[in-house]
């Protein structure tokens, strides 16, 4: 099987609050409704705070503007705590317009019933209350008592501006085998909907001390440091059960905060931080359509800040501390558990969704004892490192952060190692301006004494000399390890701990949700007048008729075929391939034939070739009995771009003169050469390869199952076609259509020096789905949208024009990898320029658009494991589809479970339709996506993905591939993978300028263009 490197897909970009001034004699208030001005709004921060200290102007935005409590109809409280709190003296209020923007959240006030009334927006809206409206259902399971839609059904969004996602044409799907009840990891959210939040924005600064000051970012741990600082300093003005912070500028209170400038010290430096109020957030506008995206951005934080303090946060995720949610992976490595939490607006209110994560961290351990396990080295107070070790080293810890011990405990991050050891290290004194000797200094300023001095020391600065010896230093707590550097068994232990069944995940989630540090846990979620179900949420789905197939029977006869109930897998035992390909000419490279190292296998070489024939004449495929020739060559060959080229020039052809059809590479181990072979033979030679390891081809407890999938690979490589679907899929009929997939891949998040591959694969097929080309391109570092869609969309059209004599006239475009917040960008960028790059004078296709989402947090679950169409895995059974109160509100949405999950448990795919012009319903676009699913091509089962978009996906990753192999092309002296969790100065690709503009892929060469080279 063809073997391909971890692959690492990033995530998006956010956006900073852009700040302008406003000024008022005293405090910021909102514009009151009696004014009749329409100007700008301009607030000025008080002349001076309590610490007597020159306020400067604040920045904040035009409609975030300082709330005075005379102006919100409200008076200040003072509670037995002297906590300040704002009550509603039922006074007139003001109204303030709200423009739904870039936000960073929503501030509710708390409801307690004893000391403080809730704070409400002026004039209000009422809305029926969330909970009853929820929770007052007679069956929730049943169908006709789930909420419908609150949108006119059929007809579009409010238009803004272009187009916008489309709403469901119906009211869900109603076709299928039966209905089935399920459990999914929703939990509603109770909330006063007359409720606001208080949203403020907290700038920090260092004092300047000098007028050649220069302003240095400060770490998130040190703005969470200063702002504790504050509050701890300030308890009455800035109480912290009333207030939640998100890490960076945005603070969300129940109550009024005073605003201007503060002084704090922490650790000899003083910070002045700007606190000035931006706006205040309506929990009612979350019935609003489109929902105010700052108002979940700030529920989000409100959600997890009980959480946040006695756990490792990592992105949206939350890490136990705790020894029993730890399980060590060796090398200096844990895997803890987590959870994954966010908030949705669905059909049944707004909801949390939680799931269960697994991560690799380092372990919070000294540095010695971290490289002793890591790297197998025995450290005593008399060794010295060798020029390997002292590389090794430096890999293991560049870029890591750690905390020194020897004195107040400091975070630093490990800028390398310093090349003069302990002993020899010396620096000139500046008060004395004396030389002094780095161990004489330990032990005369901290009264230590430097045990390994012939050690090098941690250079922990950029800037200047920060030289700690590594006795000293502890790694700090809650540093992800990048899984590409897991080793083999390391994955597999992680993976054991991530593929929980279902009824250990149901019951690790339900754990986590009722935990005493779980999401609105303590007093401040009481105090915004928040709260969390315990209980998943009731949903009724439905299981899809499985589609009939056409294969050839062992006499070569085209025949129907049923597929079994429960796993949805195909037999081919008794079956052939329906197309299966001639291969006259072929040959074997074995680069094993030389290994690299004394454990790896070499290739038994008569016996793989008499079982790759017997097995591919077995499934229909033509192939001839011996191959042209086997040539031997090396694993060092795959580490040298000049001698792989010169192999694979002499593998393009016989002796006889014969044009290879296929080459097999055979191979010991995993090697980052394979990035080469790709990019010469697809876009140099024109050859097709199959790469094959030793390890899995000797070995004889799986060699049927290996050779089966070996034998798929190739005929479809080839041009065959292993599967078809009987029937036609839905409005498919009667003329020529195709399907796009298109997807982006995103360099890791620590690498910044390369560009993101846009990939679009499209169906050759005149009436099936079976046979694909694909077109790659590079693009600006992180960009989501396909930069060159339309001119790859017009390649592909063109090359299904050539071959069938005519363009397709319905096109279904499906998308993937891109959120909610992106839906704007494909229906208003990229399929315009779709449009006007295949659309002529006489060709106008009709397009459907479909994003389809695997990066979301929903799992399902049956609610009765007795239930007969239930799986003996526990997982729900192939063709699950929901479409009714867990999904999206305002647009054509739904969960589909196509596959069948052996291990772990099953995630849906959730997909959105945004354009149609074709006019599907809910029934057919389910049942035409779920039919799409059993046509990939390297399987016997249905897949979790839609096809084009799972091709498209593959073929974004061989374009990384591509780029990583010129980029060694630039870099021949390199040795470090590019996927090393280590980038700079490692990296190969470091090299490579940071402008992505300029950046060009080579094109598949002419003999593989129209060939499924990704397989």
């Amino acid at each position: 099987m063809d073997f391909q490197a971890k692959r690492t897909r990033g995530g998006g970009n956010g956006k900073g609050r852009r700040a302008e001034k406003h000024s008022s004699p005293h405090q910021p208030c909102l514009p009151n409704s009696s004014n009749g001005t329409g100007g700008s709004k301009q607030m000025h921060a008080p002349k001076s705070n309590d610490h007597g200290s020159p306020a400067r102007e604040l920045p904040v935005t035009n409609d975030g503007l300082q709330i005075p409590s005379q102006q919100l109809g409200l008076k200040k409280n003072y509670s037995r705590d002297g906590v300040v709190s704002l009550s509603n003296d039922g006074s007139a209020s003001s109204q303030q317009s709200e423009k739904v923007g870039q936000g960073q959240g929503n501030t509710f006030l708390h409801t307690n019933g004893h000391d403080h009334a809730p704070l409400q927006a002026p004039n209000a809206p009422t809305f029926p209350n969330t909970e009853s409206s929820a929770l007052e259902l007679k069956n929730p399971l049943e169908p006709s008592h789930l909420p419908l839609p609150q949108q006119s059904v059929g007809q579009p969004l409010p238009k803004e501006e272009g187009r916008v996602p489309m709403r469901r044409p119906d009211y869900g799907g109603s076709s299928g085998i039966c209905s089935i009840e399920l459990l999914a990891n929703h939990f509603l959210v109770k909330y006063n909907e007359k409720g606001v939040i208080l949203h403020y924005i907290m700038d920090i600064q260092r004092e300047k001390p000098t007028s050649t000051y220069e302003t240095v970012k400060i770490s998130k741990p040190g703005l969470l440091t200063i702002k504790n600082k504050l509050f701890k300093t300030e308890p009455e003005k800035f109480p912290p059960s009333m207030i939640a912070y998100d890490g960076e500028r945005n603070l969300y209170s129940a109550i009024q905060l005073p605003v201007g400038e503060f002084r704090v010290e922490v650790h000899r430096q003083t910070y002045i931080i700007a606190i000035g109020f931006n706006k205040q957030l309506e929990l009612g506008r979350l019935r609003d359509q489109p929902i105010p995206i700052e108002v979940l951005q700030g529920l989000n934080v409100i959600v997890r800040e009980a959480s946040i303090s006695q756990r490792i946060a990592w992105g949206r995720s939350l890490f136990s501390k705790t020894i029993n949610h730890a399980f060590d992976l060796g090398r200096g490595i844990t895997a803890l558990e987590g959870s994954k939490q966010t908030l949705k607006c669905t059909e049944q209110g707004l909801v949390l969704r939680l799931e269960h994560s697994v991560m690799p961290f380092l372990k919070p351990v000294p540095v010695l004892q971290f490289l002793e396990k890591n790297l197998g080295i025995s450290f005593n107070e008399n060794m010295q490192l060798n020029m390997h070790q002292k590389l090794e080293v430096e890999r293991a810890l560049w870029g890591l952060q750690v905390i020194v011990t020897h004195r107040r405990k400091q975070k630093f991050t490990v800028f390398g190692l310093t090349g003069l050891t302990a002993k020899n290290i010396a620096f000139k004194d500046d008060r004395s301006g004396k030389k002094v000797r780095l161990v004489e200094y330990y032990r005369v300023k901290h009264n230590v004494k430097i045990r390994f001095q012939g050690l090098p020391c941690l250079d922990l600065s950029k800037n200047q000399m920060n030289y700690v010896p590594m006795e000293f230093c502890e790694l700090a707590e809650g540093q992800k390890y990048q899984k590409d550097g897991l080793r083999r068994e390391e994955e597999k232990r992680l993976r054991y701990m991530a593929l929980a069944s279902p009824n250990k995940r149901k019951e690790m989630i339900l754990r986590m949700i009722a935990a005493a540090d779980g999401p609105c846990s303590g007093e401040l979620a009481k105090n915004f007048d928040i709260s969390v179900a315990k209980d998943m949420t009731q949903v009724i789905g439905r299981v899809l008729q499985h589609p009939d197939l056409r294969l050839r029977n062992s006499k070569g006869q085209s025949r129907k075929y049923r597929i079994p109930k429960e796993d949805c897998q195909w037999n081919l035992l008794k079956n052939k391939l329906l197309k299966g390909q001639k291969l006259d000419h072929w040959a074997i490279i074995d680069f094993s034939a030389t290994p690299s190292h004394p454990k790896q296998e070499r290739l038994h070489t008569s016996t793989f070739i008499h079982d790759l024939v017997r097995r591919c004449r077995d499934l229909g495929i033509q192939i001839q009995e011996r191959p042209l020739f086997v040539q031997n060559s090396s694993m060092a060959a795959l580490s040298n771009y000049e001698w792989l080229f010169e192999e694979l020039c002499r593998a393009k052809q016989s002796p006889e003169g014969y044009q290879v059809q296929l080459l097999i590479c055979t191979m010991a181990d995993r090697h980052t050469g394979y990035r080469s072979l790709k990019l010469i033979c697809e876009t140099e030679l024109g050859i097709m390869t199959q790469c094959c390891l030793t390890i899995h081809i000797n070995n004889n407890q799986k060699r049927d199952h290996y050779f089966t999938n070996l034998a798929l690979k190739i005929n479809a490589k080839l041009g065959g076609t292993n599967v078809e679907l009987f029937d036609v899929l839905p409005r498919m009929n009667n003329c020529p259509f195709m399907f796009i997939g298109a997807d982006v891949n995103h360099p890791a998040s620590w690498n910044t020096n390369s560009p993101s591959i846009s990939a679009v694969v499209a169906t050759l097929d005149y009436s099936q789905a079976s046979r694909y080309a694909a077109s790659v391109r590079a693009q600006s570092h992180r960009k989501e949208r396909i930069m060159h869609l339309g001119d790859m969309c017009k390649e592909l059209t063109e090359m299904y024009a050539r071959l069938n004599g005519v363009k397709p006239e319905k096109i279904i475009y499906f998308r993937d990898g891109v959120s909610d917040g992106q839906f704007n960008m494909v229906l208003n960028e990229e399929l315009p320029h779709l449009k006007a790059a295949i659309e002529s004078d006489h060709y106008s296709p009709t397009i459907t658009v479909v994003v389809a989402q695997k990066r979301h947090h929903t799992r399902l679950f049956p609610k009765d494991n007795e239930k007969p169409w239930n799986t003996t895995t526990g997982n729900v059974p192939p063709g699950t589809v929901v479409d009714t109160g867990i999904v999206d509100q305002s647009t054509f949405n739904f969960y589909l479970c196509s596959h069948y999950g052996s291990r772990g448990t099953s995630k849906p795919t959730h997909y959105y339709v945004l354009h149609d012009d074709h006019g599907f319903t809910s029934d057919e676009l389910q049942r035409l996506i779920y039919n799409l699913c059993f046509t990939f091509a390297r399987s016997t089962k249905p897949v979790s993905l839609v096809p084009p978009v799972y091709y498209a996906d593959l073929m974004a990753y061989r374009g990384r591939l591509y780029y990583e192999g010129l980029s060694n092309l630039r870099s021949p002296a390199s040795t470090i993978s590019s996927t090393s969790p280590v980038s700079s100065p490692f990296s190969s690709l470091s090299s490579v300028p940071a402008s992505f503009d300029h950046v060009i892929l080579p094109k598949l060469h002419r003999n593989v263009e129209d060939k499924m080279v990704f397989l």
